[in-house]
């Protein structure tokens, strides 16, 4: 029997901490980022930093990665003797990069299995992370795919935005369209539905509220779940980010896995600075 030699492809708005990514060697599919000068790579040529500057003074716009970019992807891993992937991709409802990827893999000779995490950012990127470990297990292609697909199914994302005009803007407001036009000052806590739809999951006035209500709804989704990771994302507010999960750290002691970073330009072109957003992988 020939030996499986697994590679994980994500999508660069999974948001997979830079240091993870490289330590896993995962291969990145950027989103495009399209400002009025060029066209960026999201985390390739354009930062999170660079990103949120320029948003500030200028209106973005994003495209999912080309085909090119995905078949070069696909043969860059092939070349480098892998025989397996394991493609993460946010929600399909959100995104192309799903379709994409999957039509391009089936002229693969690689044997490709794509993930519609129907979620976005960690949330999604969980997924990729996920692979990795059980891939450092010694796991099978088969065996991985099969418990990816279940965890993931059971991963949550929540975050806040300060403003719906970037969502509203970018055309990926989902069900949170209702919420356009309310009382000043409602700050919403946005989800992932099953089908991978945008929907606000809880509407408060104020962001101090609006922090404690998101630490809530994380509580209430770990439970007394035994086995659980959770992260904390932010859009340029790294200080909110770093008080967010002090305060969850604190809450919940037995979680196995914290991991903390920063928004891809790509998805911040549709959310806004300021987004704190938290993830929570349930492995039970």
């Amino acid at each position: 029997m020939k030996t499986e030699k697994i590679a994980i492809l994500v999508d660069s708005c999974s948001d997979v901490p830079a240091e993870v990514l490289e330590a896993a060697d995962m291969a990145l599919m950027p989103m495009n980022v399209v400002f009025r000068d060029r066209v960026y790579e999201d985390r390739v040529t354009i930062t999170p930093t660079e990103f949120y500057r320029r948003q500030a003074t200028e209106k973005a716009t994003t495209a999912s990665p080309t085909g090119k970019r995905i078949l070069d992807a696909l043969e860059r891993i092939q070349a480098s003797g892998y025989t397996h992937v394991i493609a993460v991709c946010i929600s399909a409802a959100l995104s192309g990069t799903y379709q994409e990827t999957q039509l391009l893999a089936e002229d693969s000779p690689l044997t490709v299995h794509v993930v519609n995490t129907r979620s976005v950012g960690i949330g999604s990127g969980f997924a990729a992370i996920y692979a990795a470990e059980l891939r450092e297990q010694g796991k099978t292609f088969e065996q991985i795919v099969a418990e990816v697909e279940r965890v993931t199914a059971q991963t949550k994302v929540f975050f806040y935005v300060p403003s719906l005009k970037y969502l509203q803007a970018g055309g990926r407001i989902g069900r949170v369209a209702g919420m356009a036009g309310t009382l000043l000052n409602v700050k919403p806590i946005i989800s992932c539905d099953p089908e991978g739809v945008y929907y606000p999951i809880a509407k408060v006035r104020g962001e101090k509220r609006t922090i404690s209500k998101l630490l809530d709804l994380v509580a209430t989704t770990i439970g007394t779940a035994k086995r659980v990771n959770v992260a904390v994302c932010d859009g340029a507010d790294p200080e909110l980010r770093q008080a967010v999960l002090e305060k969850l750290q604190a809450a919940h002691p037995n979680v196995l896995k914290w991991y903390a970073g920063d928004v891809s330009p790509a998805l911040g072109v549709h959310t806004g600075p300021g987004l704190i957003g938290v993830g929570i992988q349930i492995l039970d």
